[in-house]
Formats: C-alpha cells, structure tokens, sequence
C-alpha cells in the first residue's frame, strides 16, 4: 500500500470515529436534559399540590381495604343467618337466627361469714349456757341458677330455676313435711308464660306468689341488704303452685293468681301436687302498683344507684284463703276464720339513695281455730356516701297473735334493728354486704319460730332473754 493511501484511509478512520463520538454525546445531553425536565415538572407539581396526590392515593387504596371488609363480612352474616347467635345480655345466651328459641344462664352466689352472739343462748339441761353465747362460722348461704327464655315464639316464655341454700328463706324452704331443715338442691322456678300482647301475660306453675313489694324480684341478690327483709319472712307469701295474670302499663300494673295455697303459719309448705293435704280450697293473691315517676325497670331492684333518675311507686296487695277439711295444722279454718291479709307499701329511688315503707294486717296467722290478728311494718332506706359505698338501715316491728281464742289475743312483738353497707364492686353483679341484725324488744327465738328468719341473720335462740346479736359478711356474685 502506498503511503497517499494509508494516509488518507487513517484520516478518513479518524473522522467516522469522530463522528460517532460527537453523535453519542449530543444523545446523552439530550437524555440528561429530559430527565431534569421531567424533575423539574415534578418538583413544581409538588410545589402547587404539597403530599395531597399522596393522601388521595392513600385514601383510594383504604376505600379499597374497606370495600373488600364489608364484602367479607356481608359473606360472614350469610353464613350466620342459618346458624346460632351466642352472647351476654343481663345473662349468657344461645339464641336461634330468627329469635324464635332462645335459651338465657343466670346466677346467683352468695357466700358468708356469720357471728351470733345472745345471753343465755340455747342451754343444755344440767350444763347451762357455756360455750353457746357465741357461735360462728361460714356458710354457702345460696347458690342458684336460672334457666329462661322463649320457645316457638318470642311470646311463649319458660323460666326454670334450681337452688342449694344454707338456710330457709321465704323463697326457698329447705323444710321437708315433717319438719328439719337441711341444705339441699330443689326446685325454685319451673313457670311457663304466655304474653298475650298489649302488657297481658299468663303465667302457670310455681312462682312467686304477688303479694309484698319483694314479691316482686326475682331473688335475694336484687335487694339492697343480700337477703329478704324481716318483714318478708314474716308475711311474704313466697312461691306457690297455680296460674296467675298480669297486665302492666306504662303507670300502671295489677297481677293476680289462684294457687294451691297462699301461706301456711310456719312457712314450711308449698304444695306441688293437686291432691296435697295442704291445698287450700280456695287461695288467691293480688297486688297492684302505681307508678307516679321513673321505669319499671329500676324497681327491679331496691338500691338506687348514683346518677339514676328519680322514681316512685305506690303498691297494695290482698290475699285470701280458705282450708280444707283434711288440711293440716295452719292452713286455715274450712269452719270458721279464713286467712286473709292486706299490704300497703310505697318505693322512692332519688338517684343515690332510697327509702321503702311497708305497712300490714292480717288474721288467723298463728292456728287454724284462732282469730287471733297480726299486723307490722318495715321502714328501710339506704344512700350512697361515694360511687360505690353504700350505708343502709331498716327498722321492723311485727305485732303477732298467737291466741287460740278470739277473745283473748296475746300479741307478740318483735321489734327489730338492722344497719349495715354494701361495698359494690360492679353493682350488684359483685358486691360486698355487712349486716348487723338487733333485736330491741325481746329474743329472735319468738320471731324465728314461725318465720325461720333467725338463722339467716345469726340470731341465737337466747331463752327469756332479749340482747341477741347477729353479723353478717357476705360477698355476692350475680350475672
């Protein structure tokens, strides 16, 4: 090759590379200078909207999140339209979809330390009253539980309920026919209720037998000192067998039944079954209640709590019955003096503290051939000194006749006070109860005797004498 062409072919090398070179530049500057116009824009769009196109792309992609919940959970109420619902409202509860059959757990646990304390307290022939003034000891006073709700329809409603109670009470008896008391599982409840509409129901089976104001909740753990008044194991009815109606208003409400029987003297007997020989011929009981102020609902329990609105009612109640000829002892006279009794009773709640007034008179309360007649009354209130501190006093006096003859009726009077607290841990669903029970007028025996109230507030059988003392602490759990 001649040394013109090597020249000219090496010149002609360098300026195609050349070339290539200034090509590949002049595309990286164009890039380079796109890339800072695209930043640039970016930067001014940031500028006049802020984050905003952020948040909206946020908000876009939760509306998504939240679509797709409801869906899903659209799908799970499907599925749980052909199944059961469970939960807790005022008790446990299994319920059908459609509310046809529903079955609701209550409870009640009362469990208590008791102290009594009386002069010359049960003594024992030939060793006297050593080691009996003072006794004490703790005690399951009551374990219940509740069985309601509805079958077939939310109209037609059933109510069972069993109990294991230390002591008797108007409710419970713990006493079998032939006397003795023991603690032991029994029937309490077992009614079936048909609401007829427009506040009229019918009710069949045993139940509580409307008479007194504490007729009238549905057990121990809705009154405001743990346990039924002295005044209620004195007269109260408890629970009977029969059918009874109730109609109930916005003001007013009026219940009635027709049972085997309404009362005994010793309160020992409820009588089960259509052939008892203590079945009244005739046995009714009615009770009417006005409200002047406040719900039904916070008379279903005696304390009022702090915060509650103001309520008031004024109640009366009427039973009358009549024996049969093959009854036993305290039933009534098929021949002559038919029991019959009248209560007058009036329950204020102020929203923190209350106050109940009870007044009654009744006839042949002690034997069957006596016109022997009784009457009393109860004064309780209580108020609350913090959210959850309640101080509470009642005073009771029953006059009872124990005669045997109508024309010489030796009454008996029993007249007694009682003070203690409640200390609510979650209303009455968890409460601590101490109750100081004192007899003023004379011993607890004459007034345990016929209604078994002594052992419920410790009160010691004390003789002749009249300085009998009973403490009570008890811690209650109720749901």
């Amino acid at each position: 090759m001649s040394l013109t062409k090597f020249v000219g072919l090496l010149a002609g090398s360098t300026l195609t590379l050349t070339g290539v070179s200034y090509g590949a530049a002049e595309a990286n500057n164009d890039t380079t200078a796109q890339i800072n116009q695209l930043k640039a824009e970016i930067a001014s769009l940031k500028a006049a909207q802020g984050d905003q196109w952020l948040t909206e792309q946020r908000a876009e992609q939760i509306r998504g999140v939240v679509q797709d919940v409801l869906a899903d959970s659209s799908t799970r109420s499907s599925f749980q339209g052909a199944a059961a619902t469970s939960g807790y409202d005022n008790g446990f509860f299994l319920s059908s979809a459609d509310g046809n059959f529903k079955l609701k757990i209550n409870a009640l646990e009362q469990v208590r330390f008791v102290w009594g304390n009386g002069y010359n307290a049960n003594p024992t022939a030939g060793v006297g009253d050593q080691n009996t003034d003072n006794q004490w000891g703790f005690e399951n006073r009551r374990t219940q539980v509740f069985f309601s709700g509805n079958v077939v329809d939310p109209s037609w409603k059933y109510l069972v309920g069993m109990a294991y109670d230390a002591q008797p009470d108007p409710y419970v008896r713990n006493i079998g026919p032939y006397g003795g008391t023991s603690p032991q599982f029994q029937l309490y409840y077992a009614q079936i209720t048909k609401d007829m509409g427009d506040g009229f129901s019918v009710t069949v089976g045993q139940q509580n037998a409307a008479f007194t104001l504490q007729s009238q909740l549905f057990n121990a753990g809705m009154t405001q000192m743990g346990e039924y008044s002295l005044f209620e194991y004195a007269f109260g009815l408890g629970q009977q067998v029969g059918i009874s109606a109730k109609w109930e208003k916005d003001m007013v409400r009026v219940m009635g039944g027709y049972y085997n029987t309404a009362y005994t003297s010793d309160g020992s007997f409820t009588s089960y079954s259509w052939n008892s020989q203590n079945n009244s011929s005739v046995a009714m009981t009615g009770r009417a209640e006005f409200k002047m102020a406040g719900s039904w609902d916070q008379f279903s329990k005696e304390s009022s709590f702090k915060g509650e609105e103001f309520g008031l009612v004024g109640g009366a109640g009427i039973f009358w019955q009549n024996a049969r000829a093959q009854n036993q002892n305290g039933v009534g006279d098929p021949y002559g003096f038919a029991p019959v009794g009248v209560t007058l009773d009036a329950n204020a709640k102020f929203g923190g503290f209350n106050a109940i007034a009870q007044i009654i008179w009744q006839n042949s309360y002690q034997f069957v051939n006596s016109n022997a007649s009784t009457w009393g009354f109860n004064l309780q209130g209580g108020a609350f000194v913090t959210e959850d501190l309640e101080v509470f006093a009642a005073w009771n006096y029953n006059n009872i006749g124990y005669s045997d003859f109508p024309n010489n009726q030796d009454g008996v009077a029993c007249n007694f006070l009682q003070v203690g607290g409640n200390w609510y841990f979650a209303k009455n669903n968890m409460k601590m109860t101490v109750l100081a029970t004192i007899p003023l007028s004379m011993n607890a025996s004459e007034q345990s005797a016929g209604t078994n109230a002594g052992s419920s507030f410790g009160l010691l059988n004390s003789g002749t004498q009249g300085n009998n003392f009973g403490l009570v602490v008890q811690l209650q759990l109720m749901f």
